[in-house]
């Protein structure tokens, strides 16, 4: 079986743990890192093995013997090294959000229909062993209802400034929207969305309740932000109702809990599973040379999807998705 060859911009906490999973995964070597702070890339490498550490991404994206590159960087730089590693001839797994505007979104691809090459969009949520055993349990839900609120950002990290991370409703919400239309497994058509810019002084929605209308009149309700992290519901909690049956996961989605009419309720316990899933996703997809399980459409989706409900803040009224979208292509926004 052929080992394909990496390279990893961003050596940070999520690209250390990419790095740690492909490291057991076979069919991929990591063999270059690649930081601002080269110190952070001699670390990887140090740890891991590889060829080389460098603070200069045009040496990986002009290495001929790297087939994909791995993007684990500040938001605002995805969209620009997605289409310089296409453009090299690389595959590339990145980290969500994949932009962070539909314009950008497009741009990749542009660059993915040009170059024939693939992009994966690293929501490692899909891989959560008590959501795919809810998508078991109702494969086809009526109602799903998604929340995710955290203790309150500081307001000098990277991820809460609007220009570099986009702030929590947007950085944290994009993988709140992937794993609602996943649920659901039906596209969005509009959104109405009601929150706002409550008390974090950077100009961008803190908190947001988003109600979206997906295809065969399912709806799919979201709570995202920062105001406080719920004891009980855990960071991230969800429900899922069909006639006559329900789901809830709490604990951070590790524990499900089925509901029947008639039957007594039964209680599954799973993990915090997802990033070596996913990295075995994109090696097989390379391997097979087929289409990556969740790719860069997923990721205009999810970006499509928050930026339309904080479109449907400022204007008031329900915002489309569907009809922005024809054929796999964002028509206008």
């Amino acid at each position: 079986m052929r080992t394909f060859r990496a390279g990893l911009i961003g050596c940070g906490q999520n690209g250390r743990v990419h790095t740690e999973c492909v490291s057991q995964l076979d069919g991929m070597d990591m063999v270059a890192f690649c930081d601002v702070d080269e110190d952070n890339a001699r670390k990887l490498l140090n740890e891991f093995g590889g060829e080389y550490a460098t603070r200069d991404v045009d040496r990986l994206f002009g290495d001929e013997t790297i087939d994909a590159i791995y993007i684990s960087t500040l938001h605002n730089t995805h969209a620009d090294y997605c289409i310089r590693a296409l453009e090299a001839g690389k595959h590339v797994m990145v980290e969500k959000p994949l932009a962070m505007s539909v314009e950008d979104c497009l741009r990749i691809d542009d660059a993915v229909r040009r170059t024939g090459k693939k992009v994966m969009t690293a929501f490692k949520m899909r891989y959560y062993d008590m959501l795919l055993k809810a998508k078991e349990l109702i494969p086809q839900p009526l109602l799903v209802s998604m929340q995710m609120m955290d203790n309150k950002w500081p307001m000098d990290i990277w991820a809460n400034d609007p220009e570099l991370g986009g702030g929590n409703v947007f950085s944290q919400g994009c993988h709140s929207a992937d794993i609602l239309r996943f649920m659901v497994n039906k596209d969005p058509i509009e959104v109405f969305a009601l929150g706002g810019n409550y008390y974090q002084n950077n100009g961008v929605a803190d908190n947001l309740t988003a109600l979206f209308r997906f295809d065969g009149n399912v709806s799919g309700n979201l709570i995202q932000g920062d105001c406080d992290c719920p004891p009980f519901t855990s960071k991230f909690y969800m429900q899922l109702f069909a006639e006559n049956k329900s789901v809830t996961l709490s604990d951070r989605l590790t524990t499900l809990t089925y509901s029947e009419a008639g039957k007594e309720p039964v209680i599954f316990r799973g993990k915090e599973t997802g990033m070596l899933e996913e990295n075995k996703a994109f090696i097989e997809s390379l391997r097979t040379d087929s289409e990556p399980p969740i790719n860069h459409m997923d990721g205009l989706y999810a970006t499509l999807m928050v930026l339309q409900a904080v479109e449907s803040l400022k204007s008031g009224k329900p915002e489309p998705i569907r009809s922005l979208i024809r054929n796999d292509q964002v028509l206008t926004h």
